[in-house]
């Protein structure tokens, strides 16, 4: 019985799968000897457990393969919001609301979100005394957060949350204090936003009484209001009605006065006219009868031509005889006379 011996691979192929292997090793070190930061990130070397300091900009840097681990920080604006529904929130870190107490003993619930950043100047500091985003927002932003919204709610009742103004000033205090916790360990705070205060709704019902009644109040006041306006400006459209039947009456005063005088002129002056057209008139009866009676005086034969010519008119009559007065008929109608 034979054995046949195995066929070891030959001196040739085995340095080409041992330069294979070196090549492949080379190009493994050499990818990770390279290592890309992102935009809008920055890198820390770790080595030996420990930071190096160095903080790697966006691009390509150089580092140790094998030794030196890389560490990704995000220097853009992350958020951290409270919401009903953390699952459905599109913030970076969501949460649930804070529950708080007003001064006035009013449960309210209060969602807001907070924006913050990680300056690259201060990474390295961040990393080593809080450590990664995770921690800094478990640790710093969640807790210090949530404790001053629920402390500044003390300070304030629910009427002063409920209102617009009353928000907005718990929301600037709010700011205030969380910027500067948030500055002793390097984060920079963009901003605190409260988005919603919610109140019991039987607090709720009573402000909505609380404002209807208000209202009615206002509505009342700006009634009484009215009316004593509505009054002060009868008074004022009496006072201009009796200034205006005063002058009115002036006027009307003055326009008699003025048409008076006018008639009384135009009779003074028909009148006088008047006066003068009888003086006229008796100046020509006058020297009409001083014409006449010196053409009578000059002419006695027209004593005979008048009293003819006055006898023109006459039907019958009777001429006068010795010792008689003459008599001239004097026509009563349409052949009838009177003696």
């Amino acid at each position: 019985m034979s054995f046949r011996r195995p066929m070891r691979p030959t001196t040739t192929s085995a340095v080409i799968l041992l330069v294979l292997l070196v090549l492949f090793l080379i190009l493994v070190t050499l990818g990770m000897a390279y290592t890309p930061v992102e935009v809008g990130t920055v890198a820390l070397i770790k080595r030996f457990g420990g930071l190096t300091g160095a903080v790697l900009e966006p691009g390509l840097h150089w580092r140790i393969p094998f030794i030196d681990q890389v560490i990704v920080i995000p220097t853009v604006v992350l958020s951290y919001e409270t919401s009903d529904n953390p699952d459905t929130s599109g913030a970076n870190y969501p949460d649930y609301p804070v529950n708080a107490q007003t001064i006035d003993g009013q449960q309210v619930i209060i969602k807001y979100t907070v924006l913050f950043r990680i300056p690259p100047q201060q990474v390295v500091r961040i990393v080593q005394n809080v450590g990664r985003p995770n921690d800094v927002v478990e640790n710093v932003i969640k807790a210090h957060s949530r404790n001053l919204s629920r402390l500044w709610a003390q300070n304030y009742t629910a009427e002063d949350l409920y209102s617009g103004e009353g928000i907005f000033n718990y929301e600037m205090r709010v700011q205030e204090e969380l910027a500067g916790e948030l500055e002793k360990y390097g984060v920079i705070l963009e901003s605190f936003l409260v988005r919603k205060v919610e109140f019991d709704e039987d607090y709720i019902r009573a402000i909505e009484q609380q404002q209807i009644a208000q209202e009615a109040i206002e509505t009342a006041s700006y009634e009484a209001e009215a009316a004593k306006y509505k009054k002060e400006e009868q008074i004022r459209l009496a006072e201009a009605e009796a200034e205006r039947i005063k002058l009115q009456a002036a006027a009307d005063a003055e326009r008699i006065k003025l048409q008076a005088a006018a008639e009384a002129e135009r009779i003074r002056l028909q009148a006088a006219a008047e006066a003068e057209r009888q003086r006229l008139l008796a100046d020509a009866e006058a020297y009409s009868i001083k014409t006449r009676g010196e053409a009578l005086s000059q002419f006695p034969q027209l004593v005979q031509w008048e009293f003819v010519r006055n006898l023109q008119n006459v039907r019958w009559g009777i001429l006068p005889g010795e010792n008689l007065t003459p008599l001239i008929p004097l026509p009563t109608g349409e052949g009838q006379t009177t003696e």
